[in-house]
């Protein structure tokens, strides 16, 4: 059969429709990729046969919805054993919220008669309309140099303010020798960080691990007081005399919600008069560490009587922050004299704070004067008529 080659036309043509496909296909590769980041801190390691290694992944959602993302391994040497870990359980799935890096743990198992050699594994985490691959590269060596690893596998712990934080961390001595390990932290200003072996109370500052072996610490953090709702990452290492091992562990402070109603003085009376309207000035403080909105105020009053707030709302109330509010008022027309008991609320979402306001009632003085007056006529009255008629 005689192939006729195309003309330079044809030719033109057909490089215009392969060019414009592969455009297409970068194009939605970039798309693709753009909104899903698979990563981990150390793709490439070196690992001696039979040895189990952990990588901690993260998967990024940086402009998809939050939704589902599945996590699949694409390719894994024959013969190797992995897994996929969450919380210490197998998933396939994770959800991934726009902005909130996920994490999750892959385990990978070399076989003992692995030979040296490089090795790669392939990871894909994929949602609708996005997609990311990462590489993992091995490199197996039987002269492998293994000094040792600070692990925990729950790295990120999440909680209020004035909480207490207990990490687990397991420091393993791969080295051929006993080895002296001085640990440390490096915590925000304010924060406490101690250590102490798993399962003791004891607090320890260095410790000696045998060759091969393990041991578990118990490490615990305690935020500062005033410390406000955020992420905070805290490295921690074990120095020995040929290096350091190190780990990151992250705190997450949700922020506690307090509110305090008050006055500027402390006092909580007030004096008024039926009829009037009483000004009261109150103060509102956030005592707690996360801002607070759409703090409203409302009363219990005696029957008949009006309260109202000047503002009514406050739409933001950041963590520390005081203001002032004035509660107006107004005891019935009717009212005697006397002591009487107004219940003030400041509420939000998530907090609320009420107070009790004394207010005393009195009657106005003009009609104390008024009244001394009839009863001054009163008497003159009597006293007239006693006079006019007891002469007779």
């Amino acid at each position: 059969m005689k192939i006729i080659p195309p003309k330079g036309k044809q030719i033109f043509i057909i490089s215009m429709i392969i060019m414009l496909s592969a455009g297409l296909v970068v194009a939605d590769t970039a798309r693709a990729q753009s909104g899903l980041i698979l990563s981990t801190p150390y793709p490439g390691l070196e690992v001696r046969p039979g040895e189990t290694v952990h990588f901690p992944l993260e998967v990024l959602n940086q402009s998809i919805a939050s939704q589902p993302v599945s996590l699949q391994v694409v390719s894994v040497p024959e013969g190797w054993n992995w897994s996929l870990l969450g919380q210490g359980k197998a998933v396939h799935q994770i959800f991934a919220r726009q902005g909130t890096p996920q994490q999750v743990d892959f385990k990978l198992e070399v076989p003992a008669e692995t030979k040296e050699g490089s090795y790669q594994t392939i990871i894909r985490a994929s949602a609708a309309g996005a997609a990311s691959n990462l590489t993992l590269n091995l490199k197996v060596s039987a002269e492998s140099k293994q000094e040792g690893q600070l692990q925990t596998q729950y790295p990120q712990l999440e909680g209020p303010a004035g909480a207490t934080f207990k990490f687990r961390v397991d420091l393993t001595n791969d080295t051929a020798k006993e080895q002296s390990y001085s640990l440390s932290a490096q915590a925000p200003p304010g924060w406490q960080v101690s250590f102490s072996p798993a399962f003791d109370s004891k607090k320890i500052a260095s410790l000696s691990v045998n060759p091969g072996e393990s041991q578990g610490l118990e490490v615990e953090v305690l935020p500062a007081k005033n410390v406000t709702a955020d992420k905070y990452k805290i490295p921690i290492r074990a120095a020995y005399a040929g290096g350091a091992l190190q780990t990151e562990l992250v705190v997450t402070i949700t922020g506690t919600y307090d509110l305090i109603l008050s006055t500027p003085s402390g006092r909580l009376n007030a004096n008024a008069y039926p009829g009037q309207e009483r000004e009261v000035t109150l103060t509102i403080e956030n005592a707690g560490s996360a801002d607070l909105t759409g703090v409203r105020f409302s009363a219990r009053e005696p029957t008949n009587w009006s309260v109202r707030f000047e503002p009514e709302e406050i739409d933001l109330l950041a963590a520390g922050e005081t203001r002032e509010v004035k509660a107006l008022i107004k005891p019935d027309r009717r009212s005697i004299a006397g002591d009487y008991v107004v219940g003030l609320t400041a509420s939000a979402a998530e907090a609320r704070s009420t107070v009790e306001m004394r207010v005393l009632v009195k009657t106005s003085t003009l009609w104390g004067l008024v009244g001394i007056l009839i009863i001054a006529a009163v008497i003159g009255a009597v006293y007239r008529l006693f006079k006019q008629y007891g002469r007779r």
